[in-house]
């Protein structure tokens, strides 16, 4: 075999196709990725662009950006000391995720995710059930951080993920437009640091996207280090 290629839609958003494609290192630049390519895009149920993801030096993004790729979406380098926390502030208002309802805390993390991804990856219709899928496995509920205010109603989310080594975290208002957006953002950020701090926990991911807006100032803050990734998108061979 010197080449495999497959497509899948996402049960989360559904607007374009994965794709993944290999081709073996000694039969590149045969045209046999092209090839390839152009027959994956005959298998298309629906008239759908294609999507794929990698560090910005991977051979499988310079290989998309010669079919004609366009960068949809960048995400900053991810790692931070948590020593760096001390940079952020703390705020009276952030509570553990373990004391916020279990329901609520799934409709945050539905509502945050559905607009963060608005403007370039709409959510597709029943997003929230597979995006949710798993996670009481996989959250970290001591660590995870929520900001809420007087009447319980959940600002700002700091997820934290305990199914992976480092740690990861997502972190964003539940709104777009919520006031103190950054404030409250950078605050869930610092519990969650002090909670994996107190373990021991040396360094953290975070996963974010250069256009969300709260995350951003505050991850600039923690003197990220890292690889940069790109989301593109590829026109399919008509």
């Amino acid at each position: 075999m010197v080449a495999a290629g497959m497509i899948w839609t996402s049960r989360v958003h559904g607007d374009r196709y994965w794709i993944d494609l290999v081709v073996d290192p000694s039969r590149r630049r045969e045209g046999i990725g092209t090839a390839l390519f152009a027959h994956l895009s005959g298998l298309r149920k629906d008239d759908l662009a294609f999507m794929t993801r990698g560090y910005v030096d991977e051979e499988r993004l310079a290989f998309a950006d010669a079919l004609g790729a366009t960068t949809v979406q960048v995400v900053p380098p991810a790692l931070i000391d948590v020593v760096g926390r001390f940079a952020l502030r703390p705020y009276d208002a952030v509570v553990p995720g373990r004391e916020v309802p279990w329901s609520r805390l799934l409709e945050a993390n539905a509502a945050t995710y559905e607009w963060i991804h608005a403007s370039w990856s709409p959510v597709a219709e029943g997003f929230a059930e597979a995006l949710n899928e798993g996670l009481e496995d996989d959250l970290d509920l001591d660590a995870t951080s929520v900001a809420v205010d007087a009447s319980g109603r959940i600002r700002a989310v700091a997820m934290a993920y305990n199914d992976v080594e480092p740690p990861v975290i997502t972190a964003e208002t539940v709104v777009r437009d919520e006031p103190e957006g950054e404030r409250l953002v950078e605050a869930c950020v610092r519990r969650a640091l002090d909670v994996f701090a107190g373990r021991g926990v040396a360094e953290v991911e975070f996963d974010g996207h250069v256009s969300d807006p709260h995350f951003l100032p505050v991850w600039a803050r923690l003197n990220p280090r890292g690889r940069w990734f790109r989301l593109v998108e590829i026109p399919p061979h008509q």
